[in-house]
């Protein structure tokens, strides 16, 4: 199947990605979660809703910057390859 047909039936997803075990990703995450745990311990039940509440919103910031991200590396590529086939002899792109 091609990608767009992959695309159209939800077959790619480009959220979706596994944490290979022991990579620098796998390493940090252990680390904050640790971290996480161990400040959450040392505070008050009112202390520990904030933080959760600072956490959601880090997790919804990081959210609205990956997908810009995606955007935007997408639009690069996309810009590339148009560029790549600008000189070629294509007959659907007009000049």
């Amino acid at each position: 199947m091609k990608i767009l047909e992959e695309f159209w039936y939800g077959n790619i997803n480009p959220t979706d990605r596994s944490i290979v075990p022991n990579s620098r990703i796998d390493k940090l995450l252990k680390l904050v979660t640790n971290n996480e745990q161990q400040l959450s311990d040392m505070l008050s039940d009112k202390e520990r809703e904030m933080f959760q509440k600072l956490k959601d919103s880090q997790d919804e910031l990081s959210s609205v910057i990956e997908c810009e991200s995606f955007t935007l590396g997408f639009r690069l590529g996309a810009r590339f390859m148009l560029e790549v086939m600008e000189d070629m002899d294509i007959p659907f792109i007009d000049d």
